[in-house]
């Protein structure tokens, strides 16, 4: 009954159907021990196409025996003879293998939602290192040199972590040895990355702060070491946002910022932490007007969903784990995925609209806004009324009656005046200055617009 009630349900991530057995049903076998294990039930195309199979007295014997001469390490799946709408079913039922990768005649694939993929170089050296109970940042790097990296660095973060009521040993290279960042006389690329004595090739972030899509600002480059690029990149973001002072009355003015930095700092943070450092693409922060995007190389791992990320239903599963355990001692981060879960609640606390996480070119954007949630509602609906033909536009007539009322004002003057956003005015002013209704006049700080 529970095999029936599992194939009324089609395949998906646990569950495949084979008309009969073959190599591709071994390389299934070899797909879901590489994943979370699962069934494949032969004899059945479809959930309207039951074919059946004829089975001998020797039959499932020998797809055992065939299944287990292909298989690196060996699979035996547990079988299971059903009878489905008047027809002969096999149930071959895999468990996840405890050592990992599994390889068939030297392929390996794994199960992705409801079909099988060929496993990467990538994804076979990170299956073996999580059999291993390790990860990529534990290697060591054979052509590194203790000159790589900065040893009053490594005292600096024992200093730090001291301070948090630990009690380390002061000496750098002992504390590098029993964090397993150096054995054998040989750094990790963690050591590397994080005591980086100049810069590393592999842990370069790109920043910039856009006046338009295609114009630059500022720009800056973090390539140094781990720890220190998190300061680096913070100060960058907030040297290009708004900061506004809130005279309350108390000996200090209150200062309010356009976004919540703690969430701006922790999304740094898992950039740096997460970021997977053997791609070939960088990480990249844009600071616009009343936005800012994070990109960082490395999907999701497994099989979480930006949605699952979002709403908080995934065990956290570290691609770095000596970099995560390292920033965990500074205190910079937890390890148990509860970041993304803090970041959303921090923008919501300070009334801005959530950020939105979306898989982009190999890697995760994050991007976060400084507009209101009030904003967003006017926006929607001066947007549905901005849709009828431009004369008819009281959105737009409203701005253009602003600016004729008070020559010279400024965005920051018509967005206190409307309660439109940064991005709306903007996009409604450009089309009324090709429509020859306004112009701005004098330079780009002191100038203001003026109807024509």
């Amino acid at each position: 009954m529970l095999l029936e009630k599992m194939i009324s349900k089609g395949e998906n991530s646990k569950v495949e159907f084979k008309s009969s057995f073959n190599q591709e049903t071994i390389e299934s076998v070899c797909a879901f021990a590489n994943k979370k294990g699962g069934t494949i039930i032969v004899g059945l195309k479809s959930l309207t196409k039951v074919h059946g199979v004829q089975i001998g007295e020797e039959s499932v014997q020998n797809w055992l025996n065939e299944i287990k001469s292909k298989t690196e390490p060996e699979q035996i799946p547990d079988v299971e003879l059903i009878e489905y709408k008047g027809k002969k079913l096999v149930a071959l039922i895999v468990r996840e293998s405890a050592i990992k990768p599994v390889s068939v005649q030297g392929r390996c694939f794994m199960r992705h939602e409801n079909s099988n993929h060929l496993m990467s170089p990538s994804e076979i050296g990170d299956c073996t290192l999580q059999t291993q109970n390790s990860s990529w940042d534990y290697v060591l790097d054979e052509s590194g040199r203790m000159d790589d990296i900065s040893l009053r660095k490594v005292k600096q973060s024992i200093e730090r972590i001291n301070r948090r009521g630990y009690h380390l040993p002061t000496d750098p290279v002992d504390f590098l040895r029993k964090n397993r960042l150096l054995r054998d006389g040989k750094l990790t690329f963690a050591a590397e990355m994080l005591f980086a004595k100049d810069w590393h090739i592999n842990t370069a972030v790109q920043m910039g702060f856009f006046q338009t899509p295609t114009i630059i600002k500022d720009r800056d480059e973090a390539h140094g070491d781990l720890v220190s690029q998190v300061d680096q990149i913070f100060e960058f973001v907030k040297k290009h946002i708004n900061c506004a002072v809130v005279i309350t009355g108390k000996p200090e003015n209150d200062l309010v910022w356009d976004y919540p930095l703690d969430a701006l700092r922790e999304i740094i943070l898992n950039m740096i932490v997460h970021r997977d450092y053997r791609s070939p693409s960088e990480s990249c922060v844009k600071v616009f007007s009343d936005y800012i995007e994070f990109f960082n190389p490395g999907i999701l791992p497994g099989d979480i969903s930006v949605d699952d990320l979002v709403h908080n239903r995934y065990l956290s599963t570290l691609r770095n784990k000596a970099i995560a355990n390292h920033f965990h001692l500074l205190g910079e981060i937890e390890k148990y995925g509860s970041g993304v879960t803090r970041v959303i609640q921090l923008f919501r606390d300070a009334g801005l609209q959530e950020p939105k996480f979306e898989i982009l070119g190999g890697g995760l954007k994050v991007t976060v806004s400084s507009k209101k949630v009030a904003d967003k509602v006017a926006d929607k609906v001066a947007d549905k009324v901005t849709d009828k033909p431009e004369k008819q536009s009281p959105a737009r007539a409203r701005l253009l009656s602003f600016v004729k009322q008070n020559p010279g004002c400024s965005i920051g003057d018509m967005m206190n005046a409307t309660g439109f956003s940064d991005s709306y005015v903007r996009k409604n002013l450009s089309i009324l200055a090709k429509e020859g209704e306004v112009e701005h006049r004098g330079s780009r700080k002191t100038g203001g617009y003026y109807a024509e």
